[in-house]
This record gives C-alpha cells, structure tokens and sequence, in this order.
C-alpha cells in the first residue's frame, strides 16, 4: 500500500502477510498463493471485505484490504459466552447474502467460521480469508475434491473425501450458527478423532441446545446442517426461512444483485479528479484500472478516499441535524412562558413568533448560501497505515479449527 504521509491523506488498512519460506512447506498453499487474491478480486459485496492492492517482495506477499475496525465476531462470541438470538439472525443474514454472491458468481468458500467473521464500526459482518476459496465451472455442476477447511466446520461429504459442491458452505454456515447462539460448536470429539467427529456428524449426535432458543431457530439451523447434501438447502433456498425474516418485515431477505465491477460513469468524478491531480497518474489509466476491477494503488486509492469522503459527507449531515434539533429545542424554550398568557396578548404573540420565523428563515438562508460541496483536501485527515500480524486466541476447544 502506498504511504501518502508527504501528502497528508494515508489511511489506515489491514495488510495480510503470507510468508513465501513458510508457504513453501506446504504443496498446496505454495501452488496456490496467488489464487486468493484472483478470486477476492472478483468480488463486491457489502458484507464481504474489499481488497485493494497486492504486493510481492522476494519473500512475502502482501494484501491491502479495508480495516475492520469492530473488531472479530470470535471476540464477540467470548465476551457475551453467547449472543442474542436476534443477533445471530441479523448476522446469519448478511452471511447468507454474502455466501449467495459467491455461489452466483461460482465460488465456494470452504473456509467458513467464526474466526473469519469481521465486524465493522456499524456492527456489520465482514467476511475474509479466501485462502481456500476456488470456482467451479459450467454453472456449478462441476463438483471439488480438495480436502480442506477447518474439521469443526467442515461438512461430512468433505471430511469423508466424497466429492462436493457449494452446499460445504451451507453446513458451515449451520454450524457458525450454533456457535453464535450457543457459545459451543455443535460437534466434538475428545481427544480429537476426524473419523469420530464425522461418525458423530452423519448419526446427527449434536451437542446440547439450550431450551430457550426458539423452535424457528433450532429448526432452521438443523436444515443447515443435515448431514445428507443432496437433503441440504442451497444458499439460495435457506434465504426463504420464516426465522429469518421475524423483525424484518419491510426487508425480507432476498437474491440481490451486487456489480462487482463498476462503468465509468458510476465512478466518483471528484475523487477521480483529485487523484489525477496529485498522483500523477491520467484520468483515463486509473478509469481503466477501476473498471477493470484490479488490485493496485490506484484501486486502493480511490475506494479509501472514496470511503473518507462518505464519512465526511454523512459527518455533516449528522451536524445539521444536530443543529436542526437544538434550534427546534431553543424555539420550544422561547415559547413555552406564552403559552399561558391571556388572550389579550395574542396579537403580541403571533407577532412574536412570526419574528422567531423570520430569524429561523434567514438563518437557513445563510446557512445554505455557506453551504458548499467540500474539496478533497477538506476531506482528507492524517492516519498512519497499520500492519497487524496478531494472532488469536480462541476460545473454543483445541485441536478443532486447524486446517484437514
């Protein structure tokens, strides 16, 4: 990611750092380090993590994405022991949505869990990790045989190394679910025993549900995770749940469309402006990598000033408001002592507040005379980029979120 502090508009991102040396012992990850960000790149969705630039040096490679800035769903779960069942409904529905963009666009996940679950600061889900990712072909009748994934979330058809097709994502999402509500995964085995846990899996021996979950959770969350895949739900078919719609009755779940790539004429002509000018690179070259849709400074560049811009945008909506709400409050204060006068000053209380309605429209006029469209140097606020390399402490038994 290019570090524009001599400007005074870097931002703050997360990089992803695969270490070649250590890719290397592994047949798999070496063969296939590239293919993370190729099929990342393919796709845009709300509830999906955008990324925007690649790097390689001679020994990593490296993945600008967007910061997730509330925090991993995995804290969230240790924090509460469990969460809320109208929680869980609202993120098992943006994952759906999510999950459902992949399938449409042919891609399985297969890595579907809890730890790769993010939160945004508006308390929305974010999915990453496309390391084991992959694309079917020919409408997705093509099926994978990879063994992969991590066993705990891993559906039975994979870890009996049958082949399989985008519904492993179903079941991880079933059992992502049991997770959130119950703060325990839904299948275990001590000491860990891959055949145990399938055997467990395909008896349909599931852990304990608490008797307070609704009987529209439970039952949909054992759809999900029906051992038999040609007896489990698509994405698609498990977005008509009743459960998942209860609350959301103006917004029922449904198939939408997301672009994952844009038109020229969809692109933000200020941000574009402001690019060119100080970057150095020509209008018509950072277009063309934008409709492209490939990963670079110029992509990473104008979707985070882009996503500054918003802020600052909504930032001055949210002050009007504020204003509008204070001047109403004052006006309310003015008022109230005449409230109780005698008829007899009527005349001098209209004439009182037509004068208050006078100030308040010339107010606005002025307001509104100040008010312009903000230059990107109004925008742009000094960050620093950040690179986590943390590592997370999970709080679910061992031996079970490895990779197969």
């Amino acid at each position: 990611m290019s570090d524009r502090n001599d400007e005074g508009w870097s931002v703050i991102v997360a990089i992803k750092v695969i270490d070649k040396k250590k890719a290397k012992q592994d047949t798999y990850v070496h063969k296939n380090m590239k293919r993370e960000p190729r099929i990342h790149q393919m796709v845009k969705h709300p509830n999906i993590v955008q990324l925007f630039e690649t790097l390689e040096t001679e020994n990593s490679y490296y993945m600008a994405m967007e910061l997730c800035q509330g925090g991993d769903l995995m804290d969230r779960i240790c924090e509460k022991k469990k969460l809320e069942e109208r929680e869980v409904r609202k993120y098992t529905r943006q994952i759906l949505s999510a999950v459902e963009h992949l399938h449409r666009h042919t891609i399985v996940h297969r890595d579907l869990k809890i730890e790769n679950f993010l939160l945004d600061e508006n308390n929305n889900i974010k999915i990453v990790d496309f390391g084991l990712s992959n694309t079917l072909k020919n409408d997705s009748q093509e099926l994978l045989n990879t063994q992969c994934g991590s066993p705990a979330y891993a559906a039975p058809e994979l870890l009996a190394h049958q082949k399989y097709g985008p519904k492993v994502d179903v079941w991880s999402i079933g059992v992502s679910m049991f997770a959130m509500l119950t703060g325990t995964l839904p299948f275990t085995v001590e000491p860990f025993n891959i055949k145990q846990l399938h055997q467990k899996m395909v008896n349909g021996e599931i852990s304990s549900i608490p008797p307070e979950i609704s009987s529209g959770a439970v039952h949909f969350m054992l759809s999900l995770l029906e051992p038999d895949p040609t007896k489990r739900p698509t994405v698609r078919e498990a977005m008509e749940e009743k459960w998942l719609n209860e609350g959301f009755i103006r917004r029922p779940l449904q198939s939408v469309v997301y672009k994952n790539r844009l038109r020229s004429d969809e692109l933000n002509s200020m941000v574009l402006n402001f690019m060119a000018e100080k970057t150095g690179f020509g209008l018509k070259e950072i277009t063309n990598t934008l409709i492209n849709n490939r990963p670079s400074p110029n992509m990473a560049t104008y979707y985070l000033l882009l996503k500054k811009l918003t802020r600052y945008q909504k930032g001055i909506k949210n002050k009007k408001r504020e204003n509008a709400m204070m001047k109403q409050s004052k006006q309310s204060a003015v008022r109230s002592p005449d409230q109780n006068l005698p008829s007899a000053s009527h005349g001098n209380k209209h004439t009182a507040e037509q004068a208050h309605e006078e100030n308040d429209r010339e107010s606005e006029t002025k307001e509104q005379q100040n008010t312009h469209i903000p230059a990107m140097e109004e925008v742009i606020k000094e960050e620093e980029i950040a690179i986590s390399l943390e590592k997370q402490d999970h709080c679910f038994p061992e031996g079970i979120t490895g990779t197969l």
